[in-house]
């Protein structure tokens, strides 16, 4: 039997939060239907636990956040963030959770800064030395710059979905064809890099990348040979 594609990603987060945070640390999906809220909670030493509701509560909430694979990376920061406050500061679990909230907040409140996100983006990619710079060179820097220019530079443009659409617009490209994949699979990987790192949940891309990438009606006879590559 192959194994839960989702369950996969549910252990790989446990085991990240108890190596940063603890052994008592876990966290898991409550709540009736699909979609699940994120409960985190701590077990300490005196055998003691406390739980908390990672995001909004309420499921119509535009910042709520699901109980699901791409939340991971939100969940494991914020669950990190919570244990260095109580670490340090030596706050309940619920204190050192609004400290983080409070904090988040006022990020939220100031412009978001792409370009240093961006940067932060590149210095993630290219950390393993020059293959990480010529990869970053050859598949990512056009594709990220194209994105950071639609996200400084379209004020009407306000969620992830709406940046891969306007991306699609401008530099698509043949729809179905490798280069289109890699454009929108890659400036996707960077939304959801900003969402890890503090962008409103509204800048997502959804999970289902299909719909920007679109299907191919007729074979590219000199992509297929090799002969020639489109730029992304």
């Amino acid at each position: 039997m192959m194994p839960n594609k989702s369950s996969q990603w549910i252990t790989s987060l446990r085991e990240e939060i108890r190596q940063g945070c603890g052994d008592g640390w876990m966290v898991r999906g409550i709540g009736k239907g699909h979609v699940q809220k994120v409960q985190l909670t701590v077990r300490f030493e005196d055998g003691k636990r406390a739980s908390i509701v990672l995001g909004p509560k309420a499921k119509t909430d535009p910042d709520f956040v699901p109980w699901v694979g791409t939340s991971a990376g939100w969940i494991l920061k914020i669950s990190t963030d919570i244990s260095l406050i109580m670490k340090s500061q030596e706050k309940s679990l619920a204190e050192a959770y609004e400290l983080v909230k409070q904090k988040n907040l006022s990020g939220l409140n100031s412009e978001f800064d792409w370009d240093q996100l961006a940067r932060k983006f590149k210095l993630h990619k290219t950390s393993n030395g020059k293959r990480g710079v010529r990869v970053w060179n050859r598949n990512y820097r056009t594709p990220i710059d194209r994105t950071l220019l639609i996200l400084t530079g379209e004020p009407s443009v306000s969620s992830g979905y709406a940046v891969l659409k306007t991306l699609i617009e401008r530099h698509g490209g043949e729809p179905g064809s490798a280069s289109r994949r890699l454009r929108v699979k890659y400036a996707a990987e960077f939304l959801r890099f900003a969402f890890n790192n503090g962008a409103n949940r509204s800048w997502l891309p959804p999970e289902d990348l299909n719909t920007f990438i679109g299907e191919k009606t007729t074979i590219n006879k000199v992509e297929k040979n090799g002969n020639k590559s489109e730029p992304l």
